[in-house]
């Protein structure tokens, strides 16, 4: 299947066959999740983020949040295989309080006559000086324009990290564990990941994950950190199920962090990333 030539043949027809279209590859295809990585230093190490603390955690794993100690927002967007009616953009922040750390995070896929949504409220916090958890509480949409295919609910997802020694953090995080679903026939998945991050010296950061989504087949990720100078970070990745390449870099200025991803899926091509987040 040619998705750039069969997207054309569907949007001559007008915008009625334009939101099938989009229906439909998703659900062919599974392009978007309601559970993935929206930063670009995430998607460069092949969607690995669980054993990491960044304002990202708002995605990849709350408990990450644990370690923020200033209020920090970001922003980031995706074209995924170069169709605009695929962009994801997306919006976090994280505010320390007494006792822990507030997150809140948005995430918008697609165009007006079909996107799907993810609005989550979360905290995280430290249990010791080696043990962070988290959880969220999300709202999922999807529209469809003229359609009976809106629907939308509710689901938690809840994650932890442990430093097993200085330079080796463990991270676990299951989203929708107790299998909400979007409506009587369409499921929302239960994902349970669990990811490695050792720091082999200061300059070489060493990823792996693994990722069982319910219905799927598990799924494998690697990824490697190479930082040139202290403020510029080269990064790539591979995972399984399907194959995808990941490459990206990472540019930190004062008190912003600056990061672009490219993902290579075997089948449907390139998807340009780039996020950006700042602490005040």
């Amino acid at each position: 299947m040619n998705i750039i030539s069969e997207y054309n043949k569907f949007t001559i027809l007008g915008p009625p066959m334009r939101a099938y279209f989009f229906t439909l590859l998703f659900s062919l295809f599974c392009l978007i999740s309601f559970s993935q990585p929206y930063d670009a230093k995430s998607n460069s190490l092949a969607g690995i983020g669980t054993a990491e603390s960044s304002v990202w955690s708002n995605f990849t794993n709350q408990a990450g949040l644990a370690d923020i100690n200033k209020f920090t927002i970001g922003a980031g967007t995706e074209n995924s295989f170069g169709i605009k009616e695929l962009s994801t953009h997306t919006a976090v922040f994280a505010l320390p309080v007494n006792g822990g750390v507030f997150g809140l995070n948005v995430a918008y896929t697609g165009f007006e006559l079909y996107n799907e949504s993810k609005i989550g409220l979360a905290f995280s916090k430290k249990l010791s000086d080696n043990f962070n958890l988290g959880i969220q509480v999300d709202y999922l949409g999807v529209y469809v324009d003229e359609g009976t295919n809106n629907h939308n609910n509710f689901t938690f997802e809840i994650g932890a990290q442990k430093k097993l020694m200085r330079n080796l953090t463990l991270g676990a995080h299951i989203f929708n564990p107790i299998e909400v679903k979007l409506n009587e026939k369409e499921n929302i998945p239960s994902i349970f990941k669990l990811g490695l991050r050792y720091d082999a010296n200061q300059k070489v950061a060493v990823f792996t994950e693994g990722e069982l989504e319910s219905n799927q087949d598990a799924k494998l990720k690697i990824g490697l950190e190479y930082k040139i100078i202290k403020q510029m970070q080269l990064r790539t990745g591979f995972s399984t199920n399907p194959s995808q390449n990941t490459f990206g870099i990472g540019y930190t200025l004062n008190n912003i962090q600056f990061d672009i991803a490219v993902k290579k899926h075997q089948i449907l091509g390139y998807s340009p990333q780039f996020s950006v987040s700042s602490s005040f």
